[in-house]
Parts: structure tokens; C-alpha cells; sequence
């Protein structure tokens, strides 16, 4: 099980900010023969899976964008610009997640 916890604000596109706290639980076993999985096609929960983790990956790279014009905001030029280096290292990611989906569809 993979559980991710924490808070941290998102913008919905208006001008203030809402926190949330995120807790994630994802379960990655596979039922065993329970017959849940018949008429299903090889990989498709793998493909969510993947599409998940794509999409999630795309949402925190957002995250990260608003959080280093805050920094920037403040005159904290380094940092921001650390933290839209590792957006494109994201961004670079999801590229290639992406294309993985783009595959397996």
C-alpha cells in the first residue's frame, strides 16, 4: 500500500486560496482469482493506474508553479527558480508517462 498524507493550498481560480489535506491510500495487489477482474483487458488497471499517476503528477507540478511565484513574490529568486527547475523535470516525466499511456491504449 502506498499512502501519501499532507496539506498544502490549490488555487481553483479565484483570488484566494484553499488548503486541503490530501491522503491518498492506493492498494496495488491483485485479488487472485476472485473473479472481480473477468471480461476486463490485460493491463487496464495498470493503464489507471498509470493515467492516476499522470494526472496527479500534472496537479502537483501546478502546485509547484504557484508556489514558486509566491517565493519569487517575496524576492526569493533562487528558490524559485530551484523549484521551476524541478517543474520542468516534471514536466519531462510526465512526457514520457504519457507516451507510455499513448502506447498502451
Amino acid at each position: 500500500m502506498h499512502i501519501v498524507d499532507g496539506e498544502h493550498g490549490h488555487a481553483h481560480g479565484h483570488d484566494h486560496e484553499h488548503t486541503h489535506a490530501h491522503d491518498h491510500a492506493h492498494e496495488h495487489e491483485h485479488c487472485g482469482g476472485c473473479g472481480g477482474c473477468e471480461g476486463k483487458k490485460p493491463g487496464s488497471e495498470q493503464e489507471a493506474l498509470l493515467s492516476y499517476m499522470l494526472d496527479h503528477n500534472k496537479h502537483h507540478a501546478a502546485e509547484l508553479a504557484d508556489v514558486a511565484k509566491k517565493f519569487r513574490e517575496t524576492g526569493k529568486e533562487d528558490v524559485a527558480v530551484q523549484i521551476e527547475k524541478a517543474i520542468e523535470n516534471f514536466d519531462k516525466g510526465n512526457l514520457y508517462l504519457s507516451l507510455a499511456l499513448s502506447l498502451v491504449k
